[in-house]
């Protein structure tokens, strides 16, 4: 256990270094602009019979202590109808409650594209666009490092010949750091 421990600690070392602002209890002085959240994580999409489950990376720059601009990215893990495929391209917003502190509320929004087809489901190959209102919440903690939880509501819009609706819920954890 002790090797992992150090393992750790020779990782989180140069990670804390990069960022010293956010070292002991400097970081909990509401101060967040021109941060720069890197994450990787897992998401859930789309209904029961489409569902996917997801690799999802992101990045969250804070534009200021309150406004984020975000991006995300995903790789699908597993997807209820096995020929699926599912990569969705996504930039939008968040708006942060309150100042930061050791936790991070916030509502924001998603939209992109999205590259689907599956054979069996006759859904030919194609970008469709996707929206995605959230909420969300972070917890910030050894000074580099944060998890993070959302919730949302994906609502995609296909061209005329897709024959499903696949707006659904879409939930989200990620983990990572920041600088």
């Amino acid at each position: 256990m002790l090797k992992y421990v150090a393992a750790f600690a020779l990782v989180a070392m140069p990670l804390a270094a990069l960022a010293p602002n956010q070292q002991s209890d400097d970081f909990n002085d509401g101060v967040q602009q021109y941060n720069l959240k890197l994450g990787l994580g897992w998401a859930q999409d789309n209904q029961a019979p489409y569902r996917v489950q997801a690799l999802m990376g992101s990045f969250d720059f804070m534009a200021t202590d309150r406004l984020s601009i975000r991006g995300n990215s995903a790789l699908p893990l597993s997807t209820a109808t096995g020929d699926m495929k599912f990569y969705p391209f996504m930039l939008g917003g968040a708006l942060h409650l309150l100042p930061r502190y050791w936790l991070d509320l916030y509502v924001g929004a998603d939209a992109g594209f999205v590259y689907i087809s599956s054979p069996s489901a006759n859904l030919a190959p194609s970008w469709s666009t996707q929206v995605t209102p959230l909420v969300g919440v972070t917890l910030y903690y050894w000074g580099v490092f944060y998890l993070e939880g959302e919730a949302g509501y994906n609502v995609m819009q296909y061209a005329n010949s897709a024959p499903i609706d696949m707006s659904a819920p879409t939930f989200r954890v990620r983990m990572g750091f920041y600088l």
